[in-house]
């Protein structure tokens, strides 16, 4: 069965951070958790369609860039399900096949500071990540990196690392 984490708010709607759910593809998945969690339907979709300020991401990649509610999901697959965010406080999550050389590569390139190894300063945020155990399908291993943000700017740096994350990672 495909697993869901849930971040910040949607934790709050549901009272859990991870929820096993039903379906075959995204779209089937987040209705089997609205059917379950009915006060998520209002915060998730319009209509049929996914509202633009929430984020979904299938093992790391944003699901916008891939088939978006249609893309197929495997068994034991993880979505990320984030709700927006405002003002200071911490965002995290797990992204497949971003190395920490490129992430570290790209913190740099956006003026970050290494603090200590996993740690780095940016402008109103602090980022801490690691490696998480590895996606294993068959004989296929996908790295996967952990990632939080905290501070005033969390969720600023939150979607550029997402973003990143879904071109350069994954």
């Amino acid at each position: 069965m495909p697993k869901v984490n849930l971040y910040a708010t949607f934790r709050d709607l549901t009272g859990a951070s991870q929820v096993e759910v039903r379906g075959r593809t995204v779209g089937e998945a987040l209705k089997d958790l609205v059917a379950r969690y009915p006060a998520l339907g209002a915060e998730l979709f319009e209509g049929e369609e996914l509202l633009e300020r929430v984020s979904v991401f299938l093992e790391g990649r944003d699901v916008r860039y891939l088939e978006g509610l249609a893309t197929p999901l495997e068994e034991g697959a993880t979505l990320d399900l984030f709700p927006p965010v405002a003002g200071g406080g911490s965002l995290g999550g797990e992204f497949g096949a971003l190395p920490p050389w490129l992430f570290e590569a790209y913190l740099c390139s956006w003026g970050g500071e290494k603090e200590a190894e996993g740690v780095f300063r940016l402008p109103g945020a602090r980022v801490r990540f690691a490696e998480a155990p590895p996606l294993e399908v068959g004989s296929l291993r996908i790295p996967r990196l952990r990632v939080e943000v905290e501070g005033e700017a969390a969720e600023a740096w939150w979607g550029r690392i997402a973003l990143a994350a879904s071109r350069g990672g994954g």
